[in-house]
């Protein structure tokens, strides 16, 4: 009778163990309602307006995941009660929504909070530049002439030029001239670009831009060899048409890595693609920036 009893007792002992065991634990939770930045010199770093549009959140370093902004990730915790947590700012790379990247210009925002399982503590980050962050073009069209005066085209009347018709910010925004006379609008950056990453090694180089479009617009780079013949490409993705002004991202760090140019041409393209219907499309343009360390 005393053993059946024992055997009862460690039976019973080790359900219980075992119960405890497939207890599932109570995450906190982190919440990031918006991004913000606080702007540095405007004749140095241009525009202060971004479209941060995701937030990837760690906690003492170990990554939660990344999610569309407004965000609320879970988070399992350890012995606590105090933790790092870490915000990084997301964007779309290349205008391709299922591309999406960390921010690579900002430090990450870490503060030291205290967090509670079953609670949700809200975090509202800031971000400035990097230290490190070098800006090569910063083209605002606010001052005379305009970065992009390279006609690539075979159609004199189609360029880039300054208009106060539809301003994202500021007096001027840029403009491509279209019509169906002239349906091809290429060109490209008025001087070379150089020097854009350190030797053999692949540091980020970023184009941004704001834009509200009738048609597609291509962007792309001219390679500039010191021996050889210059090599053309378009960036993967581009920017397509849209009603309101946006801002795209293109990461062209691997672009520039691979090419390992002396110099490059930045180029633009647009066209018309409807003659009947849209002769005359409005393709503006805002705050073109080339961004790298």
């Amino acid at each position: 009778m005393m053993k059946k009893l024992s055997l009862f007792l460690f039976g019973l002992l080790l359900f219980s163990a075992c119960s405890k065991d497939r207890q599932v634990a109570i995450p906190a939770y982190v919440s990031v309602p918006s991004i913000q930045h606080t702007p540095g010199d405007p004749y140095v770093e241009g525009s202060s307006q971004h479209q941060f549009e995701d937030a990837w959140i760690a906690v003492d370093g170990q990554m939660l995941g990344a999610t569309n902004l407004p965000t609320t990730l879970p988070a399992i915790l350890g012995e606590g009660p105090n933790y790092n947590v870490s915000i990084y700012a997301g964007v779309p790379s290349d205008g391709i929504s299922t591309n999406r990247i960390i921010y690579p210009f900002f430090d990450p925002y870490v503060v030291n909070m205290e967090l509670e399982a079953g609670r949700i503590d809200t975090v509202y980050p800031n971000f400035q530049y990097n230290d490190e962050v070098e800006f090569f073009i910063v083209e605002d069209f606010e001052n005379a002439g305009v970065a992009f005066g390279e006609d690539r085209d075979d159609y004199p009347d189609s360029y880039l030029d300054k208009q106060n018709e539809d301003v994202f910010e500021g007096d001027y925004s840029g403009q491509m001239i279209l019509d169906t006379a002239n349906w091809e609008c290429y060109v490209g950056s008025s001087f070379r670009i150089s020097d854009l990453q350190l030797p053999n090694t692949a540091t980020p180089v970023f184009l941004e831009m704001h834009y509200k479009t009738d048609e597609v617009i291509s962007v792309g780079l001219i390679a500039h060899y010191d021996n050889g013949l210059p090599d053309e490409i378009f960036i993967k993705g581009g920017v397509n048409p849209s009603d309101g002004w946006k801002k795209i991202y293109f990461d062209l760090t691997e672009d520039i890595f691979t090419l390992n140019a002396a110099r490059y041409t930045l180029i633009l393209r647009s066209a018309v693609s409807d003659f009947e219907e849209n002769t005359h499309p409005k393709v503006y343009l805002d705050n073109i920036k080339i961004l790298h360390y």
